[in-house]
This record gives C-alpha cells, sequence and structure tokens, in this order.
C-alpha cells in the first residue's frame, strides 16, 4: 500500500513540474489593460435622484479590478457594478478604482489604502476614500495561488477593513470572495486544482473578516458558476482572466450583496488587526 501511494505521490509531482514548466511559457495579458476606471455611470433609465449628488465608489483588489480581461473601461469589473448600483438606486455613481494586477491582501494596507486616502486630483484637498459610500474589495485570488499563509492573508485583510472604516466609517462594504479556479487553463489542472484547493482555506476567512467589520461577503465561487453555466464565452482570451461576460456575473454576484441601506454601522466588536 505505502508502495502504491509512494509511486501515485511521485506521478502527481511529475505531472505538476510539468505543468509548472508549461505555466511559465503561457502568455497572459499585460497587467494594465491600457486604461484607468475612473468614470461617471448615470443611470440609463427613468429619472436620476432629484439632488443630482453622486454616489461615490472605491474598489480595491487585483487585476480583476483594474479590467485586465477586456478591452473598455466600460466592460471593466469596477465600472460594471457601479453600472448595476446606478440602475438599482437610480443615482449617478463615481466609481474609481485603485486595485492593479498581482496584487495580494497585503498590498491593500501597504499601498492601496494610502493612495484612495489621498486626493483624487491635483489641487484638491479631501480624501476620495473619505467621502465613498461603498468600498468594494475584491482580492484573495493571488494569495491562494502564492499560497499567503492563512494568518498573514486575515492579519492583511482585516488591517484594511479597519483602514476603509476608519477613514469611511458609514460606507458600505462588500468583500468578494475568491472565486472557483476549476475549468480555466485546463492544460494546467493540476496547478488549478492545486490553487482552488488553497482557496478553501482563504474564503472562510474572507467571510468571516467580512463579518467582523460589519460588511457584506460575496460569495464568488457559490452564486457565480449558475449564472454562467452553459457559457463558453466567460473567460478572456488568456483564459484566465474573465471576459465581459464573466465580469457581468461577477458584478450581479457583488452589487447584489451590497446592503440597500444608506449606509453600514460599524461594529462595536472591532479587535485590534493581528488579533
Amino acid at each position: 500500500m505505502a508502495r502504491v501511494l509512494g509511486t501515485a505521490i511521485g506521478a502527481f509531482a511529475g505531472v505538476a513540474a510539468v505543468q509548472f514548466m508549461r505555466l511559465r511559457r503561457m502568455e497572459f495579458l499585460p497587467g494594465h489593460p491600457g486604461f484607468y476606471v475612473n468614470h461617471v455611470v448615470i443611470p440609463t433609465r427613468g429619472d436620476a435622484r432629484a439632488d443630482g449628488r453622486r454616489l461615490r465608489m472605491v474598489v480595491l483588489g487585483d487585476s480583476t479590478t483594474a479590467g485586465v480581461g477586456v478591452e473598455r473601461a466600460e466592460d471593466a469589473l469596477p465600472y460594471l457594478i457601479a453600472r448595476r448600483v446606478a440602475e438599482s438606486e437610480q443615482r449617478a455613481v463615481h466609481v474609481v478604482s485603485y486595485g492593479w494586477a498581482g496584487a495580494r491582501a497585503a498590498d491593500l494596507v501597504r499601498h492601496q489604502l494610502p493612495r484612495a486616502i489621498e486626493p483624487l486630483r491635483a489641487g484638491e484637498t479631501g480624501s476620495f476614500l473619505a467621502g465613498a459610500e461603498i468600498v468594494a474589495i475584491v482580492i484573495g485570488s493571488n494569495d491562494a495561488t502564492h499560497k499567503t499563509p492563512p494568518g498573514r492573508y486575515r492579519a492583511s485583510l482585516r488591517s484594511a477593513l479597519d483602514g476603509v472604516r476608519a477613514v469611511a466609517p458609514t460606507s458600505r462594504i462588500v468583500v468578494a470572495g475568491i472565486p472557483a479556479f476549476r475549468g480555466a487553463l485546463r492544460g494546467i489542472e493540476p496547478l488549478i486544482f492545486l490553487a482552488d484547493q488553497y482557496a478553501r482555506l482563504l474564503r472562510p476567512i474572507s467571510r468571516a473578516e467580512a463579518e467582523r467589520a460589519g460588511a457584506s461577503y460575496a460569495d464568488l465561487a457559490r452564486d457565480v458558476p449558475p449564472l454562467i453555466r452553459g457559457r463558453t464565452d466567460v473567460l478572456s482570451q488568456d483564459q484566465f482572466h474573465p471576459s465581459v461576460v464573466g465580469y457581468s456575473a461577477w458584478a450581479e454576484v457583488i452589487a447584489d450583496a451590497l446592503p440597500s441601506g444608506e449606509s453600514q454601522a460599524r461594529p462595536a466588536h472591532l479587535e485590534a488587526a493581528g488579533a
């Protein structure tokens, strides 16, 4: 039995090694798609709220928040989320994304939050994040593929959520869970399988930290697959990042997870980051 098990483990390790070599030769889309998401989205039906005040939305995260996989900013995930919010609340939405390709949870605290706290344009004095009514955080995929230790992932995500709450205490926050990896890049399926198994360790952490911070949780791994079942056009040309069809499904799940109220109250039981 031990000999059979050892043979099986050796065979899997050999296959994984070959897949790593194939992965290094694969061409992925560039991390910067050529546009910056800083747009005002207007409702297309009905009349916008009479006072004309725009909702302000901040998006933090990885390549999916930077638009990798699509060719227009209007097809990027932040814009699509803003469009759904604009339609449901009949308000114009000013959405800005601070995410970039390859970002992990630690990058939210080190780089993206400090940028969001700064004024959006030269000459302005106020923090863009401070005035945000909605904050969407899409993070964790790169932590899964790079196997960030769960404790470190929890501490980073907690610090990010605490940081958002400190700057924008009445904002509505939604944390998007790590999507399902299976079914993409079938040529390196063993690696995809391993990444998805590790994501299973991190998804409950994302959910728990969102709940702790009084934020909503969008379960992409559970709720996106039914929306795209049977579709063959949900991935971009690199067969890894979503296409506009895939991002539209993500946007639906994330926007639907947002509470309908004007704000989320800051939980009274928040602990220090890293506790």
